[in-house]
């Protein structure tokens, strides 16, 4: 894979990561009414990925501090386009790498429009 390739490639999942993310930001503010904790979907590359994780409030925030970092199943994990930088029994926390950082960062929700993308990045 050439270097325009991977860029293309770490783009392309950071753009359907962000987009599995907006899903979960709207699942999270729903489950505040919720007494158990909430199912939220693998936010993997993968855009036909139907799988879903269990993952308490507290989880969810530690990982969407990082706006670099996604949920992802067990296996769902793609070396190329992201490093595996912690994982339970039932899911791995992933975090972008190069171009697809970058999206990731500014496609973050929680985003106050003062943070730069390459204050994130390493």
């Amino acid at each position: 894979m050439t270097d325009s390739d991977l860029d293309t490639a770490r783009v392309r999942a950071g753009r359907n990561q962000a987009m599995f993310r907006e899903v979960n930001e709207r699942i999270g503010e729903l489950s505040k009414q919720w007494a158990s904790a909430p199912q939220f979907v693998c936010e993997c590359e993968n855009t036909r990925c139907a799988e879903t994780l269990t993952i308490s409030v507290e989880e969810y925030e530690r990982v969407r501090s990082d706006p670099g970092c996604f949920f992802v199943a067990l296996g769902h994990e793609v070396g190329e386009v992201e490093e595996t930088v912690s994982s339970t029994d039932h899911y791995a926390v992933v975090r972008k790498l190069g171009a697809g950082l970058a999206v990731a960062v500014r496609l973050d929700p929680r985003r106050d429009g003062e943070l730069e993308p390459s204050a994130w990045l390493p």
